[in-house]
């Protein structure tokens, strides 16, 4: 599941709802000096897939549930989740992104299929999504949830697409004011938040003017916490 979202204002906002059932995917939790972000243990290693880094790299693998495209044969090739790791890491400068597109076959991992909502410090976006290929942001607000956007689909009404949460998020981006806030933020998460097997764990919002992390756990938004990088 999840929801990324993205807003230039008077603020550059980046927000993420983590949607995941913990029996199936184990994620933790990583607050340092230079990032915030969510890892998915597989095997012995937590791979930081969905955060954001003291630099505004806002890196994230949302479930695409589109068709599986098969890798081709001899091509240079990035897997998506490790393209995100080591951008919010820092391993990865957004050129590094911009030139790794160009120049290799971004895939997903085998059995799944994702995409990415890609941003960096000065509010350049980029959407990535194996198969389809990527896309420049123009506008100054930006979606994804659960079903590939570059493309067209004959229908969204599949639930495990997240087309409402994805109409709702747009609905609220398009017609905000400049003055949209990470608080503004916070509420658009909590109100795109899922319940169930699949709910909502971790939601935060990072903001370039206070280059701070408000983040808040489990659906709760009465209790927002904060990480800055300042």
């Amino acid at each position: 599941m999840c929801t990324a979202i993205a807003y230039k204002g008077n603020d550059l906002l980046y927000g993420f709802n983590l949607d995941i059932d913990p029996a199936v995917w184990h994620y933790s939790l990583h607050k340092t000096g230079s990032l915030f972000a969510v890892g998915i243990t597989v095997g012995k290693t937590a791979y930081y897939v969905h955060g954001v880094n003291r630099d505004g790299h806002f890196g994230n693998v949302p479930y695409a549930n589109g068709e599986q495209f098969p890798i081709p044969h001899g091509a240079k090739q990035e897997r998506i989740d490790l393209m995100s790791d080591r951008y919010v890491r820092g391993k990865y400068s957004f050129a590094d992104i911009e030139n790794i597109l160009r120049t290799k076959t971004v895939c997903n991992i085998p059995a799944a299929t994702m995409h990415s909502l890609i941003g960096n410090g000065n509010g350049d976006l980029l959407i990535v999504e194996p198969g389809y290929g990527y896309q420049k942001v123009e506008e100054h607000f930006a979606v994804l949830t659960n079903f590939p956007v570059l493309t067209e689909l004959a229908d969204c009404s599949n639930p495990f697409y997240g087309k409402d949460r994805y109409d709702t998020a747009v609905s609220v981006l398009s017609k905000a004011s400049p003055d949209f806030s990470a608080e503004d933020a916070l509420r658009l998460l909590y109100d795109t938040r899922q319940e169930g097997q699949w709910a909502t764990r971790v939601s935060f919002v990072w903001s370039r003017n206070r280059n701070t992390v408000f983040y808040f756990l489990n659906g709760d938004i009465s209790k927002i916490e904060t990480h800055s990088f300042l």
